[in-house]
């Protein structure tokens, strides 16, 4: 193999249960070395896909290959894909060393070695002085931490991690993210990380896979996945997104009779998205071009306030604004307001 050559490959591979399918014939290369986050609404297939990496579940179709090696009928324990569970399973019978080394331990690894590598790991993941300890003496982020060990312990090409911040406090998730990302640069190791949180896969991740309905929708860098959604679907999905239908006619769409250009979009029916972050809100008419509609309600979303406003039409439409933009609009239910976007803010989705 080539340096250029895919450290992972799935072609056409399907997942049936029965008359249920639940991965669809999906096609995906992960380079080594590369940090890929997987995610999507529950039920797209996104875990099942894991599981058929990691051994744990047989494509129905299809071929995984990892490092070149076909491995559809290779089980679990014969491939190097440890796990790190959203429940971590942990052992609660042994102290945080022993679960480290029980791998190694399975593996044959002399006593000595093992001790070497579990302390030496137990001390790269801050937790120097906790070998002894019981798991249920440690707090969340501890024992994720001696997940990590335990996987990362016997040095892997690739490491899968399934939901693994999902039981953490919003805290904790931040701090663990900043330990993943460091890890897997520093290790270089392949990461294929699944989980339904946008803003965990958008910070960490190379690249990010959106799956739905056991499909893949889009394959992208998370900025590029993030402002161009390719479909409904995944703008739906993604973040807090206007989608407006229109027809195109001469480089212009009209949406319900507000017409604005739109450069080298093909004439026809198409669905425009516009980020709420990228709507602007005003009490006065716009002298281009912009939908009047009434404010309903506000939402704190950390870096900002999501407006909602209901078009003519009983369309919902979203604005993300400054707290002091807020307070000067100091918009009340009911009231009527223009939003407008800039027309290099709209982005036209497959149909």
């Amino acid at each position: 193999m080539t340096d250029q050559d895919p450290l992972v490959r799935f072609e056409g591979v399907k997942k049936r249960y029965e008359s249920f399918e639940a991965v669809k014939g999906i096609d995906l290369d992960i380079a080594r070395g590369e940090f890929v986050a997987i995610m999507g609404p529950s039920g797209c297939g996104k875990t099942t896909t894991l599981r058929m990496l990691a051994g744990l579940e047989a494509p129905t179709e299809g071929t995984i290959t990892i490092g070149g090696r076909v491995m559809n009928d290779v089980p679990a324990h014969e491939r190097d894909t440890p796990m790190v569970w959203q429940s971590l399973a942990l052992f609660p019978f042994l102290n945080v060393q022993q679960n480290v080394e029980f791998g190694m331990k399975m593996r044959g690894v002399p006593e000595d070695e093992r001790n070497t590598r579990a302390l030496m790991w137990l001390e790269r993941l801050g937790l120097k002085g906790f070998e002894k300890r019981r798991i249920d003496q440690l707090s969340g982020g501890q024992r994720q931490r001696v997940a990590l060990a335990r996987s990362l312990v016997t040095e892997p090409e690739m490491l899968l991690l399934d939901e693994p911040l999902s039981a953490l406090d919003a805290h904790l998730v931040i701090r663990m993210q900043g330990v993943l990302s460091r890890l897997q640069k520093e290790l270089g190791i392949t990461f294929v990380y699944v989980t339904h949180s946008q803003s965990e896969a958008f910070a960490m991740a190379d690249r990010v896979v959106i799956m739905g309905h056991g499909e893949i929708a889009q394959i992208g860098k998370p900025q590029e996945v993030f402002r161009a959604p390719r479909n409904r679907f995944v703008a739906e999905f993604v973040g807090r997104n206007n989608i407006l239908a229109g027809q195109v006619s001469g480089g212009e769409i009209d949406i319900g009779g507000l017409r604005m250009p739109l450069p080298g979009a093909p004439d026809g029916a198409a669905e425009i998205v516009v980020a709420a972050d990228r709507m602007r809100v005003g009490r006065e008419a716009p002298e281009t071009h912009g939908i009047r509609a009434q404010f309903l309600s506000e939402e704190f979303a950390g870096t900002g306030i999501i407006c909602y406003f209901e078009d003519a039409d009983g369309a919902e439409l979203k604005a993300q604004v400054s707290e002091a933009e807020l307070e000067a609009l100091s918009p009340e239910p009911g009231q009527s307001f223009w939003l407008t976007w800039a027309p290099e803010a709209a982005h036209v989705t497959e149909t």
